[in-house]
């Protein structure tokens, strides 16, 4: 890997995130467990519905996404991260908290370091921005992500489970 800068972007960077989003779509159809009866959708739906969520979530104050691009070859990662309002009512956080929507990296950027840079840049934004506390959701079955995160003190916290309402 050649020399990647990491830099704050806006919604205006979001159509060159597409070709990363559908790198990290197409792993999690590799690694994600199946839920009988629910397929995962194909790209371009995927994207155009990921796109959507983007520009609601930039659009909130202290949002951003991260974009890491090697010198002449363009976007190799983002990270995408939302700030929600209110704090946690089991736990004493602090009331603005984020949520990291996508860590994404194309496939030959994978292994060598650059997640890990990608995540202190994402921990020193919200240093910046004075928030203590960021959610991170992993796909049952992304091993590999769970073993990232934990690396760095994250721990499953609410489990979500999604499967189809049974006939009557």
């Amino acid at each position: 890997m050649g020399d990647v800068r990491i830099a704050r972007a806006g919604a205006e960077r979001l159509d060159d995130l597409a070709p990363l989003w559908t790198a990290l779509h197409e792993h999690h159809r590799e690694v994600a467990d199946e839920i009988p009866g629910i397929a995962m959708r194909q790209v371009p739906d995927a994207w155009d519905r990921r796109r959507a969520r983007y520009v609601e979530w930039l659009a909130h104050p202290g949002a951003f996404v991260l974009i890491a691009e090697e010198d002449g070859t363009g976007p190799v990662g983002y990270a995408l991260v939302s700030i929600h309002e209110g704090g946690d009512d089991t736990h004493v956080t602090r009331e603005r908290w984020a949520e990291l929507q996508s860590l994404a990296l194309l496939p030959t950027s994978r292994g060598e370091g650059l997640g890990a840079r990608m995540m202190e840049a994402v921990f020193a934004e919200l240093r910046r921005l004075e928030i203590g506390e960021l959610l991170i959701g992993v796909l049952s079955g992304n091993e590999g992500a769970f073993r990232f995160y934990e690396r760095y003190g994250f721990r499953p916290w609410v489990v979500e489970l999604l499967g189809r309402v049974p006939e009557a």
